[in-house]
């Protein structure tokens, strides 16, 4: 029986967010043609609502310049105040989750919380709207890279089967994006080291609406228990709530079978001296705690990962994610512009440079909290030996804000990366105020003819092109002066030098 066969120029394996959220821009940038699948169907309660649920201040910025953050903040519950108890059930400043009442300097001064069937459901609409569906239930077969040519078109060839026709067909395409999870099926076809490990600790997650006698429910908390580890409490979307305890094996002893009641049993001795009472469960699971990398983020010249897929690590620090979509949009734009010509190809090794030591740093800071929230110091501690778990996880919290809110993460300047080009931007003592890989404030401007407000942010929407902002003290006469020396600008030329872009002004 003869194989369907259909060409395209990405193909996108995996439709949780980070996928979703890839199609999408390749989609929106136009240009390019994609096609997403998934080998589920995501039709479980598991599937329905459990897994992530926060967005932290940068990820929101990213989502917004895309034209999705409002509709995901509409439905959200905005989380602004946090608190920490201790085990007496007194509150204790300057623990926990504090660092999110300090993150300022943008619009989205608050944490996101949506969970991530919601966001999903955005996600494939906006898609929708685009023209392009999620395929599932399809599950890629075998995978294959004609490398007897370089760069030429559709080196790649996915077999795929449609689970509900059981019928096989054949995508061949330009690149392909593997962002199929921790599991990921696109990393193990082509024998991707994923280097780290597992431990033996275990986390429980729990959701449902709830009744309780905690003071400050509806908050991001923190109960600082003896007998479960640094317990997370967040308030959801739609009223839920979330309960995140460690299950030591000292607990585990109780259980021959550890099920959705004993998950309950547990989040109630875990958030005492408080009372909690699940009117009924969501979603909840169980999980050991580990962190791992893959060797390769981009391989071939046309095989891409993406979020979980090349790096997992414990829902402690809340960031999976986050850091997945900061992969999606540090990639897209670049893949773009190469596949519609417009930018060399050498920007797409860009990706896991820029990406890959911000991983590394999340990963550490990880393995070091994972300890502290299960009531251990972090491994190689040179400090006190009997220092109070909690106190130093809050300072640990504390000292990686910026990097957990994602405004203070930044790609390190490298003369090899093209897109490491100084602009003009300066502040006093001549002093560069921004610089390549660093995010721009989002400023309050002003409109230069009628003086209305906007955003950095808002007047820099992601569109996969380069964007030339004068800032002018003014403004007459400025629009003018730019374009007489715009051709001659060396900050111009050395992009077009380096093929980054055409920088065609005339």
């Amino acid at each position: 029986m003869a194989v369907d066969t259909r060409l395209i120029d990405v193909l996108v394996v995996g439709a949780g967010p980070v996928g979703l959220v890839t199609a999408y821009q390749l989609a929106r940038f136009g240009g390019v043609s994609v096609a997403i699948i998934d080998k589920n169907a995501k039709a479980t309660q598991q599937d329905a609502y459990g897994r992530a649920i926060t967005l932290f201040p940068r990820t929101s910025e990213m989502l917004d310049q895309l034209g999705l953050a409002d509709e995901l903040a509409q439905q959200c519950f905005a989380c602004r105040e946090t608190v920490a108890y201790n085990s007496k059930g007194e509150e204790v400043r300057g623990r926990g989750w504090s660092f999110m009442e300090t993150m300022k300097d943008t619009a989205w001064d608050f944490a996101l919380v949506l969970r991530q069937k919601y966001q999903e459901d955005i996600f494939r609409r906006a898609l929708k709207r685009l023209g392009v569906e999620v395929e599932a239930p399809v599950e890629l077969g075998a995978l294959d890279v004609d490398e007897s040519v370089s760069g030429g078109p559709y080196r790649v060839t996915a077999n795929v089967l449609d689970e509900s026709t059981q019928r096989t067909s054949t995508i061949k395409c330009k690149c392909l994006i593997g962002s199929d999870g921790g599991r990921s099926t696109v990393r193990r076809m082509l024998s991707i080291p994923f280097e780290g490990s597992t431990t033996e600790d275990r986390w429980v997650r729990i959701d449902g609406p709830i009744k309780t006698d905690l003071p400050k429910p509806r908050t991001y908390c923190s109960i600082e228990s003896p007998t479960h580890g640094n317990v997370l409490w967040a308030a959801l979307d739609h009223g839920a709530t979330r309960i995140g305890y460690a299950f030591t094996a000292e607990r585990a002893k109780a259980y021959d079978v550890f099920d959705q009641a004993a998950a309950v049993k547990e989040a109630i001795a875990a958030v005492k001296p408080f009372s909690l009472e699940f009117e009924e469960v969501d979603w909840w699971t169980i999980y050991s705690v580990g962190q791992r990398v893959a060797q390769s983020f981009f391989v071939k010249d046309c095989i891409f990962l993406a979020g979980d897929a090349c790096h997992t690590h414990s829902s402690g620090a809340a960031q999976g994610m986050n850091t997945g979509l900061h992969d999606a949009v540090n990639l897209a734009w670049k893949l773009s512009m190469v596949l519609r010509s417009i930018a060399n190809p050498e920007i797409l090794q860009t990706y896991q440079s820029e990406r890959l030591p911000n991983v590394q740093k999340l990963i550490q800071y990880d393995k070091d909290i994972s300890r502290l929230m299960t009531n251990r110091l972090p491994e190689g501690w040179t400090g006190n030996p009997d220092a109070d778990v909690h106190e130093i996880l809050g300072t640990v919290m504390a000292e990686a804000g910026t990097f957990s809110s994602g405004l203070g993460i930044f790609y390190e300047l490298d003369q090899r990366n093209m897109l490491s080009v100084e602009g003009t931007f300066k502040c006093g003592g001549g002093l560069t105020a921004v610089k390549p890989g660093k995010r721009a404030p989002d400023v309050t401007l002003l409109k230069p003819g009628t003086f209305d407000k906007t955003r950095l942010i808002t007047e820099t929407p992601n569109v996969a092109c380069f964007h030339i902002f004068v800032l002018a003290g003014e403004a007459y006469g400025a629009e003018q002066t730019f374009f007489a020396k715009a051709k001659s600008s060396a900050f111009l030329l050395k992009l077009q030098a380096a093929g980054t872009f055409d920088a065609g002004l005339d």
